[in-house]
């Protein structure tokens, strides 16, 4: 069994992007270092990503200025996405009806820390 130590949790809520858009690009970061995560987000050409860097940049900006700790060694620990709430919408359809769809948002959330 691994042995991790949390040291900051992260989040944001009602991102305006569907789960299934969000979990290939969580899933190349997770496990890596901060800083070379960071890296990747950069230079990935995906909406997604760009939320999903500041997110993390503002997790180890909190331990560097909050916990007065050094961010260098940390590793994402864990780094997941949820559905959150949905907007239902119309569209005009054949012979006088509607079609409805769903425009979906997920929340994200992030832990860092030490550990292998």
């Amino acid at each position: 069994m691994k042995s991790v130590e949390v040291v900051q949790k992260a989040s944001i809520k009602n991102v305006p992007m569907s789960v299934k858009k969000l979990a290939p690009i969580l899933d190349i970061i997770r496990g890596e270092e901060v800083y070379k995560a960071l890296d990747m987000l950069k230079l990935m050409p995906k909406k997604g990503a760009a939320i999903t860097y500041k997110l993390l940049k503002s997790a180890v900006s909190d331990v560097e200025n909050n916990k007065k700790a050094n961010a260098k060694g940390l590793k994402v620990v864990n780094i997941y996405a949820n559905k959150a709430t949905y907007y239902k919408r119309y569209r005009f359809g054949a012979k006088g009806r509607i079609k409805p769809y769903k425009k979906y948002r997920a929340n994200i959330f992030i832990e860092i820390g030490y550990g292998s």
